[in-house]
């Protein structure tokens, strides 16, 4: 299963340990239960209580977790609009970690988890910006090579990469691939193709893996870094569900 980091602990998502729980715990017949029920309800103050408990296929109690949640709790957003909600999460949550599920050190509130999953997604974000520039920048500041090699293996890997394009735009994709610099338009037409064909992504990979020992046989060490740097530039073009 999937998981985040949340104060420095690994943590996998409710929705997450509930999907592992239908899929491996008991069948279509004797599947294992979630059951829910509010303790205390306190509706003019809106505070709720709620316990959560993971039942086996003969009703046998083997987790159980408690929450408590109210709206005007300032350190949560998903409490101003559903405390009702995030509480009764919560305590499956809890009952799920009890049970053993998906779960090694951290209990985390939806805030916490929403927090962690942001801040994630700006370092990946980052990361992927950062590697893109510095690919950038490699190809910006090497000189084209003349090496009939190099020309051609780049050749086949571009090759690689427009495969399932059109006929009528294969030509046009290829030299948008070959170039060595790109007005945004091109740019913008070469990443359409790679999220229109992710499988590509695998083909590459397939063909740098059988190529990469006659490269660097036959390239010398400037002509090779080059080529895979262009691997890279093209496989980054690639959705990331792709990988």
């Amino acid at each position: 299963m999937e998981k985040i980091m949340i104060k420095g602990k690994p943590y996998v998502q409710v929705n997450q340990r509930v999907l592992e729980l239908r899929k491996n715990y008991g069948d279509k017949d004797k599947m294992f239960g979630i059951i829910t029920r509010v303790v205390e309800w306190h509706k003019e103050k809106n505070e709720i209580i709620i316990q959560a408990e993971i039942t086996d296929p003969t009703g046998r109690v083997v987790g159980s977790g408690i929450a408590h949640e109210w709206q005007d709790d300032k350190k949560s957003m998903v409490n101003a609009t559903s405390y009702v909600e995030n509480c009764e999460t919560s305590a499956i949550g809890r009952a799920l970690a009890a049970f053993g599920l998906g779960i090694e050190d951290a209990y985390a509130s939806a805030d916490e988890v929403q927090q962690a999953i942001k801040k994630q997604t700006k370092k990946k974000e980052k990361v992927s910006e950062d590697r893109n520039e510095n690919l950038v920048e490699m190809m910006d500041t090497q000189e084209a090579s003349v090496d009939p090699y190099f020309i051609q293996y780049k050749a086949s890997l571009a090759k690689v990469f427009v495969a399932g394009s059109p006929n009528a735009d294969t030509e046009e994709l290829l030299k948008f691939v070959m170039a060595d610099f790109n007005e945004d338009a091109a740019e913008a037409a070469i990443e359409a193709h790679a999220h229109a064909h992710p499988d590509n992504k695998d083909m590459l990979k397939q063909f740098c893996e059988n190529s990469i020992s006659t490269w660097k046989s036959t390239l010398n060490t400037k002509d090779y870094d080059s080529l895979v740097v262009f691997m890279k530039y093209l496989s980054g073009k690639f959705p990331e569900e792709g990988v």
